[in-house]
C-alpha cells in the first residue's frame, strides 16, 4: 500500500473519518486548525483534532 502525505492530495476526492462520521470531497485546503472538502452540495469543514484518518477515494 502506498503512503500519501495529506498535502499530496490536495485536488483530488478523499474520505475523511473523524469520529463516528465519514466525510467524502475534494481536498481543497489543510491548515494547523481545520481540513477543508468541497463536497457535492456543500464545504464542509473538518476540525483536525477530531480527524482519525484522511484517505484517497479510488
Amino acid at each position: 500500500m502506498e503512503i500519501v502525505q495529506i498535502h499530496e492530495m490536495t485536488g483530488r476526492r478523499v474520505i475523511v473519518y473523524a469520529g463516528d462520521i465519514v466525510y467524502c470531497g475534494i481536498l481543497v485546503e489543510v491548515t494547523e486548525e481545520n481540513v477543508e472538502l468541497q463536497g457535492d452540495n456543500q464545504w464542509i469543514t473538518i476540525p483536525v483534532d477530531n480527524i482519525n484518518s484522511v484517505i484517497l477515494d479510488e
